[in-house]
């Protein structure tokens, strides 16, 4: 699925798919919102990028959960099915790429909205380079708040080490960060310090690539519903405030990471 802002193009790409219980969704109340549950008692979330080409740039905004699987940790409630589904699966980024015909070698920058796993998966999937050519840019709190308290072996620290030692890894800090001609990075804090929105602009013409600042369409509408792994509840509200206000006010499409199929929306 895509979409175009003035000349620059921007492509929604599927690396995988996580069940995600409902405790994750701390006043979800499903009756409300009966299309979030799945059959199998969970809420279905995609990962995945956002493949941006434009001005002679070609970023990719997140990389999905790499080429893994896990099951529900023991005590969670699990999926129903027989056998139990896995709680998640990666792997398809690179098919998506060659679908979309962007050999990994064209990518100049990955852009991390965060650090969260399921955004870092293919960085260095086992300490090997995906992306060998392409600068990793992404906040500079995150790699504190996540990174660093990580286990040696814990995969999303794995990849970003390996980045780093490559020399292949720019932080950023502030409010507005230029990251390339119509693209600006924008501090959206709360679901993780370091967490950052893209704000791509061309002939009058507006997307916001969100990130984790939205997990569900619940969200669009209904403010009691948040967010397990917000590491600051409040300040994600506010921060999920104002972007949704500001998309709506400026008629700005929005692109959120894990709704149904990755797709772009109008408020």
């Amino acid at each position: 699925m895509g979409i175009t802002v003035g000349d620059i193009e921007i492509e929604a790409l599927g690396d995988g798919l996580i069940r995600l219980p409902l405790a994750f969704f701390p006043g979800l109340d499903p009756e409300a919102h009966p299309d979030v549950l799945d059959e199998d008692g969970t809420v279905h979330v995609p990962t995945g990028a956002y493949l941006i080409r434009g001005n002679g740039r070609t970023i990719l905004v997140d990389t999905g959960l790499g080429p893994r699987e896990f099951a529900f940790p023991q005590g969670m409630t699990p999926a129903k099915g027989d056998p139990t589904p896995p709680m998640g699966t990666g792997g398809d980024l690179a098919a998506a790429l060659d679908k979309a015909g962007c050999p990994v070698g064209e990518i100049d920058t990955v852009f991390l909205t965060h650090l969260h796993n399921d955004h870092t998966g293919w960085i260095a999937p086992e300490g090997e380079l995906t992306f060998p050519g392409a600068q990793v840019v992404f906040g500079q709190l995150d790699w504190e708040a996540l990174i660093e308290p990580a286990g040696t072996g814990e995969w999303g620290r794995v990849g970003m080490e390996t980045a780093r030692g490559a020399g292949l890894t720019e932080a950023i800090s502030g409010g507005d960060v230029p990251i390339a001609p119509g693209i600006v990075a924008r501090h959206a804090p709360g679901h993780t310090p370091g967490h950052y929105v893209l704000d791509i602009t061309a002939d009058d013409e507006r997307l916001l690539v969100l990130g984790d600042v939205l997990h569900t369409p619940a969200q669009l509408t209904d403010t009691r519903v948040s967010f397990l792994s917000d590491l600051d509840p409040d300040l994600a509200l506010r921060t999920r405030q104002r972007f949704l206000a500001e998309a709506e006010e400026t008629g700005a499409i929005i692109a959120p990471a894990h709704f149904p199929d990755m797709g772009f929306l109008r408020l």
